[in-house]
């Protein structure tokens, strides 16, 4: 019998192990499974030195861009008693190695590059040269897969809606739905009671993966431009000239401006505006805004229908729904906001 494919996901895994594999006289019991956690398993590793524990944390992808948040994500998510977190993924390059280390962070790729620093066992490998290919994301977590993901994390009950409500509200393709519903299964994502109800599993580790795959896939095919306000303005007046707009309930608010709405005591340094490509120029003149790479201001294009906020909203304004306002929180200055976003809007979510 043919072995059936793995996902990328635990293909990237397995090629990482096998570096620790090789230290000498060293046993692994690798398992992967969804146990509700941030963590896609866990592996034993044994020696005459004694009995390790590890929880595995994959970024497939990791990029200058995604680092910090993957460090915050490994350092506040619950552990498994008496395990260690271990980053995995396809390649770690020197530079974000040495980061790593330094945050205490032990990690291993698919090039045989590897930090263990649970005494007495070290063991560190560097300058093994990129892989060839990297694998490319699983379906999951492209643009469909997110726009999908990110309905269920938004309301879990939306796992037994029609495919075709599905394929509308999150703006895809309706013969992409069952294929995608798939890999959700083969992953430990869903799983279908007797009932025939489906039901979303390991919602934690869902979350920390579908964040990164919207900040490095789907954000940037959303752009539509950056800018920066004039002279003298700052990022609260963005809030007040929406109000005065005939379409300015239109525009939905996210970023540090939308988190600062929904959140009380934090000053906001930037925004992210989502809006119809046709309110482009419009939007720009009536804001102040003007073109600029580094600007505080980033203009988007929703996704779909369920991007807005179904909940209490500012008078005059539309805040963008909590779950896209957290994934723009991943700077270090904004971490304590992310986890008060986090436990008052998305946890009652993910606890069903």
């Amino acid at each position: 019998m043919s072995r059936k494919p793995l996902l990328n996901d635990d293909q990237i895994i397995h090629d990482s192990i096998k570096a620790i594999s090789a230290i000498p006289q060293t046993k692994v019991e690798l398992r992967l499974h969804k146990g509700g956690g941030p963590f896609a398993g866990t592996f034993r590793l044994a020696g005459p030195w004694g009995i390790n524990h590890y929880y595995i944390k994959i970024v497939p992808k990791l990029t200058p861009q995604l680092t910090d948040l993957v460090i915050h994500q490994i350092k506040t998510s619950p552990a498994p008693q008496n395990s260690r977190p271990l980053l995995v993924s396809h390649y770690i390059s020197p530079k974000l190695a040495g980061l790593l280390k330094q945050k205490g962070v032990e990690y291993a790729d698919c090039a045989g590059n590897l930090y263990l620093n649970q005494l007495p066992l070290y063991v560190e490998i560097g300058g093994q040269k990129h892989p060839q290919k990297p694998p490319g994301a699983d379906r999951l977590f492209r643009s469909a897969g997110l726009k999908l993901i990110y309905l269920l994390l938004r309301n879990q009950s939306a796992a037994n809606a029609t495919y075709r409500v599905l394929a509308d509200d999150a703006g895809i393709a309706l013969g992409a739905i069952g294929d995608l519903f798939a890999e959700l299964e083969k992953r430990g994502n869903l799983t279908t009671d007797t009932q025939g109800q489906r039901h979303l599993q390991a919602t934690e580790e869902l979350l920390q993966r579908w964040q990164l795959g919207y900040l490095e896939t789907l954000r940037p095919k959303l752009f539509l431009q950056r800018c920066q306000l004039t002279p003298g303005d700052n990022v609260t007046h963005i809030s007040e000239r929406l109000k005065q707009l005939p379409h300015g309930k239109q525009v939905l608010i996210g970023g540090e401006l939308g988190a600062a709405l929904l959140t009380s005591g934090f000053k906001p340094q930037n925004a992210i505006l989502y809006l119809q490509p046709e309110l482009l120029l419009k939007t720009m003149l009536q804001l102040h805004l003007v073109p600029d790479p580094n600007g505080e201001i980033t203009l988007l294009q929703p996704f779909g229908p369920q991007c807005n906020w179904g909940g209490w909203q500012p008078e005059g304004l539309t805040l963008v729904d909590p779950l896209l306002t957290f994934a723009e929180l991943s700077g270090s200055t904004t971490d304590q906001v992310a986890d008060k976003l986090y436990q008052q809007y998305l946890a009652p979510r993910l606890s069903g």
